[in-house]
């Protein structure tokens, strides 16, 4: 995307927002995005239609649409659908849905040309589809609102956008500030935990660590602290019958890590590990292990409803 267009785009009226569907049950999408394009049909290649749309003559376009056999209401909005592609510039935002993934754009102020496989037109994304907004944050389905998100169903081709302020706010990276105020209390809360964890003893440390992991589906083999010299616990996930071992530390190194790495291998009996801890720190580049730090271990505690059973134990 070129330095204009990451600049944050103003809220409505000044910026439109419009849903499009990339060819008839996505067929156009991977090209599209890949090419930077959107690609457009109802016809537009041909050339008598296609000389229509390039001299603005909507009502002989609609009259043609009349003469395919379309009732006068789908010819006018087939008309209307066509009459906004062509004629949009920048001040209209272009959005879709690909898979998980929203999609946004806008498109440079060339006019439409004919598409070389003889079905519609085509027009260039300026600086190309986006999928995140202009922090760099990733745009899915389930981190949106359900509002905007229906749209992925709309049967037909293009249509206006009813939450567009959302759109824009959520290109820009920008939350309402109920969100705001939501995401603040939860990373005071996150800190709050850390901070908590620290007080444990090892052992209710470790139990802590038990509880999140059978929250979550897994469960113990073997008595805690009791399995192996090596490991702390001794997993499996029953949906998959996936095996893993877990080191619990209060305090770690990386180097630590790697001599627990070691012993994995030595055993040969797991295929992944769990690498806890609450202080220190630990990285490797072993994709077996998964290393849980302080900030991730406070969510998944949060998350497992556990924060009470915490403050019960070191109060």
């Amino acid at each position: 995307m070129n330095s204009e267009s990451l600049k944050k785009l103003p809220l409505n009226p000044e910026v439109n927002v419009r849903y499009i569907k990339l060819g008839e049950g996505g067929k156009w999408e991977s090209e599209c995005i890949e090419k930077n394009i959107i690609r457009f049909g109802f016809g537009t290649y041909k050339e008598e239609r296609f000389k229509l749309c390039m001299a603005r003559r909507w009502d002989e376009l609609a009259k043609q649409f009349i003469a395919d056999g379309k009732n006068q209401s789908t010819a006018n909005r087939f008309t209307k659908e066509t009459r906004l592609f062509f004629e949009s510039d920048a001040t209209t935002v272009w959005i879709t849905f690909v898979g998980e993934y929203f999609y946004w754009g806008i498109l440079e102020s060339a006019p439409p040309e004919r598409y070389f496989d003889g079905d519609g037109v085509s027009r260039k994304i300026a600086g190309g589809w986006r999928n995140t907004d202009i922090n760099g944050e990733v745009l899915t389905k389930d981190r949106l609102s359900g509002a905007l998100t229906k749209l992925a169903a709309y049967r037909g081709t293009s249509c206006s956008v009813d939450v567009s302020d959302y759109v824009i706010r959520r290109i820009n990276g920008q939350k309402l500030p109920e969100v705001e105020r939501a995401i603040e209390v939860s990373k005071k809360m996150n800190e709050s935990v850390q901070e908590l964890m620290k007080l444990l003893i090892p052992e209710d440390f470790e139990i802590l660590v038990e509880l999140v992991f059978s929250t979550s589906g897994w469960r113990r083999l073997g008595q805690l602290g009791k399995t192996q010299k090596f490991l702390d616990l001794d997993l499996i996930l029953p949906t998959t019958n996936e095996r893993a071992c877990v080191q619990i530390k209060s305090s770690t190194t990386s180097a630590q890590l790697a001599e627990y790495i070691e012993q994995m291998d030595e055993v040969g009996l797991f295929k992944r590990m769990f690498y806890i801890f609450h202080s220190g720190e630990a990285v490797t580049e072993d994709e077996r292990v998964h290393t849980i730090g302080p900030s991730e271990l406070a969510d998944l505690i949060i998350d497992a409803g556990l924060t009470s059973w915490l403050i019960n134990k070191v109060k």
